[in-house]
C-alpha cells in the first residue's frame, strides 16, 4: 500500500515506563462521556426499540446490547479499528482511507451514516484542540468515522492496541445503558447491572476481534437496521439515531 509523507517523529514515540500512567489516564479521558464528540445525542436505533415495545425491561435491554456488541461492534467496527490503528502507526494512508470507507459503506441507514460522519467530525476539533499541528494526519482522512478518529487518538497518546478496543467497547456500551435509562424508566441500578454483567463479554470480544481475518468482516443485524430506519420517521424522539 502507499505511503505518506513521513510526519513529525515526535507524534508517534515508543511509549516509556514512565509514560505508563499518563497513558492510562489518556485512556480514561477517551472513554469518558464527557469527551466532547457528542456522542450522548445518538442512540443507534435502539430509542425505537425501546418506544416500540422491543425492549421492555432491564433483560431487554440487556439482550439488545448484548447482541449489538457481539455481532455487531464485535464483528465490524473493532476488526476495522484495529486496522485503523496499525495504519495509523504505519502512516499508511491507502489503508487508512480503504478501512474508513469500508465502515461507512456498511451503515445500513442514513440516520447510522450521518451519526458516524457527524460524530466523526466532532472528534476531529476535538484533535485540533489537543494540537493544531494534528491537521497533517487529519487531512489523511476526509470523511473521519468515529473508529478513525479513536483509533488515531490511541496513537498518538501512546494507548496500546488491547487496551485503545477495551476503552471503545466500553464507552460504547456505557453510552448505550444511558441512553436506554433516559428513555424508559430504568433506574441506576439496573443500569450497573447491565454494565457489570457485560464485563467478561467485553473483554472476550475484544480479544476475538484481534483474529478476524479481512474477509470476514461485516454484519447482518436486521434489526437494528430496521429499528435505525424506523426511528428515522419516529414522531416523538430523543436522540438523534
Amino acid at each position: 500500500m502507499a505511503t505518506v509523507t513521513e510526519l513529525p517523529v515526535n507524534k508517534f514515540l515508543t511509549p516509556t515506563q514512565g509514560q505508563s500512567a499518563t497513558s492510562l489516564l489518556a485512556l480514561l479521558h477517551l472513554s469518558s462521556p464527557a469527551l466532547p464528540v457528542g456522542a450522548f445525542a445518538y442512540s443507534q436505533g435502539l430509542e425505537f426499540a425501546l418506544d416500540s415495545g422491543w425492549c421492555n425491561n432491564r433483560n431487554d435491554v440487556h439482550a439488545w446490547i448484548e447482541s449489538n456488541l457481539e455481532f455487531g461492534l464485535g464483528q465490524l467496527d473493532l476488526p476495522i479499528f484495529i486496522r485503523l490503528y496499525k495504519a495509523w502507526r504505519a502512516h499508511d494512508e491507502q489503508a487508512i482511507k480503504h478501512w474508513n470507507n469500508i465502515l461507512l459503506a456498511f451503515r445500513e441507514t442514513k440516520e447510522l451514516y450521518l451519526e458516524d460522519i457527524q460524530v466523526g467530525s466532532a472528534y476531529v476539533q476535538w484533535h485540533l484542540g489537543q494540537d493544531s499541528q494534528r491537521q497533517a494526519q487529519l487531512d489523511l482522512c476526509p470523511k473521519p468515522t468515529v473508529v478513525a478518529m479513536s483509533a488515531l487518538a490511541s496513537v498518538l497518546t501512546h494507548i496500546d492496541l488491547s487496551h485503545a478496543l477495551l476503552g471503545f467497547v466500553w464507552s460504547w456500551v456505557e453510552n448505550q445503558i444511558t441512553c436506554a435509562s433516559k428513555a424508559m424508566p430504568m433506574g441506576q441500578t439496573d443500569c450497573q447491572r447491565i454494565l457489570k454483567s457485560l464485563i467478561p463479554k467485553m473483554a472476550n470480544i475484544c480479544d476475538q476481534a484481534l483474529l478476524i481475518d479481512d474477509d470476514d468482516i461485516g454484519t447482518g443485524l436486521m434489526g437494528t437496521a430496521m429499528a435505525s430506519a424506523l426511528h428515522e420517521q419516529q414522531y416523538s424522539r430523543l436522540f438523534r439515531s
